[in-house]
């Protein structure tokens, strides 16, 4: 083989390596800087979350549901907190078994209850306990004190560990931003 062809293909490879290299940096980049600015949608920081551990955070409960029509959920609890002073944030916290347990059976479940497509109607809602604090008044009208609707108060949720997390949000970033607050509040380092 000639040296020069040696060598052209040396600096063939070495660039299209170097491309490749910058596209895949140029890529990663792009997509970390809007994960790092979420909380993941799914994560197991490797402990059982039980209910005490949720109580020992500033987390105030309101209601504990039953789990009757939740399959696989071991509790359940309705409450509220505020970080630093602020505003306080509602969540509805579904505890499972384990971390697998709570993706498996928990997922669609807390589909059922957050986002655009939430089923808010006692009547057609699979897990009815609590439904009515799954809402909350949207829009609103002209005239001073007319409400335009009903709408999901969590916009979507969050799996942590072996809790299914739905957290208060009018949009998707809001809502995971406070699931990541929770996240801190019951496990400080992740």
């Amino acid at each position: 083989m000639d040296l020069r062809m040696v060598k052209s293909n040396i600096l063939t490879s070495g660039a299209i390596f170097m491309a490749m290299t910058a596209l895949i940096t140029f890529t990663a980049c792009g997509s970390n800087e809007v994960g790092d600015q979420r909380f993941p949608k799914v994560s197991d920081p490797g402990i059982l979350f039980t209910i005490e551990d949720l109580l020992h955070t500033p987390y105030k409960e309101l209601n504990n549901y039953s789990t009757e029509g939740l399959p696989g959920a071991t509790d359940v609890s309705f409450g509220f907190m505020k970080i630093n002073g602020g505003d306080p944030y509602d969540y509805e916290m579904r505890f499972y078994e384990s971390h697998q347990s709570a993706v498996n059976q928990g997922t669609a479940m807390a589909e059922e209850g957050t986002g655009d497509t939430a089923i808010l109607s006692y009547d057609d809602a699979n897990y009815k306990e609590g439904v009515k604090n799954r809402r909350t008044i949207i829009g609103g009208g002209t005239g001073g004190g007319a409400r335009s609707g009903i709408g999901p108060k969590f916009a979507t949720y969050s799996i942590f560990g072996n809790i299914v997390m739905l957290c208060q949000g009018s949009d998707l970033e809001t809502s995971l931003e406070r699931c990541g607050l929770m996240a801190n509040e019951l496990f400080p380092n992740e």
